[in-house]
């Protein structure tokens, strides 16, 4: 194959990464939503954050979310919100410090708290931060959200960590049922010339997602990135089928093979039963890695052949 016709077949493998990524990513997503997983993450960060008591009976936890600040921020008395402003923590938390020191100072508010810094796990947190700044409230809020963000970068690794084990196993799901075998896909890309256009031609779409043109195939990147901001998660799991039916229409009008019909005709011998789990693994990894990641090298394949195709035609003028 020459140059061009490799980076052709480069391009239509990984496009069905891309739509398959983007499968994956929408319904990780709508599992997000469903099992309100970032309100039970933060939730989660902030009960490490804020551990300990404020009275005799109310952790500082809980009179925290209960400020008014937070519940305007969640869902219900009993709601927790799946993201607080880092100004907002710092006020919350001056807020009920000052309120339960009867309006003292800081230093006397912190000491007004049950128990020692040694047994009460925020009275000991509050008292290193009130010393370290000397009683100054401006700078003790700059502080807490410090140390805020400090927290919820660890929160934030959970996530994507739990994230990422979810998005494998949806990945394996979605790879399996549909045969998404990554041998065959580079077998039928570098025979077939008619498959690697029309790849090529999908690819094209898929960097332009504002192309109205009326492409039943045409998927919206952006929308499908921003599934977390959909308040209902019906709407989650909704987009996501709608994204899965997309990812099998685009492979399969490419004349791709993707199923599992007629596979399972006749014997097979053990070189092309490895040689299926082999590309099916590799798809599961591949289509795990979400579409961001698809979409961002693909991006890097099309300017390639684009400068390349301008090259060639300006090569062809002088000549």
């Amino acid at each position: 194959m020459f140059g061009l016709e490799i980076l052709d077949l480069l391009i239509g493998l990984l496009t069905v990464y891309l739509v398959f990524g983007l499968a994956c990513t929408a319904i990780v997503e709508a599992i997000a939503a469903w099992c309100d997983v970032r309100s039970a993450n933060l939730e989660a960060a902030m009960n490490e954050f804020l551990a300990g008591d404020l009275k005799q009976a109310q952790t500082f936890v809980q009179a925290f979310y209960d400020h008014p600040l937070v519940q305007a921020l969640s869902k219900g008395k009993e709601g927790r919100p799946s993201y607080i402003p880092a100004e907002t923590v710092g006020r919350v938390i001056e807020a009920i410090v000052t309120a339960n020191g009867a309006m003292g100072s800081l230093a006397e508010a912190v000491k007004a708290l049950p128990g020692t810094v040694e047994n009460n796990r925020i009275k000991g947190l509050l008292d290193a931060l009130v010393s370290q700044v000397e009683g100054d409230a401006v700078a003790f809020r700059k502080t807490v959200e410090t140390h805020f963000n400090a927290v919820m970068d660890r929160a934030s690794g959970w996530f994507k960590r739990r994230q990422q084990t979810v998005g494998l196993i949806v990945s394996a799901v979605l790879v399996l049922g549909a045969n998404v075998d990554t041998v065959e896909l580079v077998t039928a890309l570098a025979v077939s010339a008619d498959a690697r256009a029309r790849m090529v031609t999908i690819a094209s779409q898929l960097q332009s997602p504002d192309n109205d043109n009326g492409d039943q195939l045409k998927i919206d990147l952006h929308a499908t990135h921003g599934l977390a901001a959909v308040a209902e998660a019906n709407k989650e799991s909704k987009a996501a089928r709608d994204v899965v039916e997309a990812a099998n229409a685009i492979a399969r009008s490419a004349g791709l093979p993707i199923g599992w019909k007629g596979w399972w005709t006749g014997e097979r011998t053990v070189g092309e039963i490895l040689a299926k789990l082999t590309g099916l693994l590799i798809s599961i990894f591949a289509v795990s890695l979400g579409a961001p990641f698809w979409f961002d090298l693909l991006q890097r394949f099309m300017h390639v052949r684009t400068t390349g195709s301008r090259e060639v035609t300006d090569e062809s003028k002088r000549k």
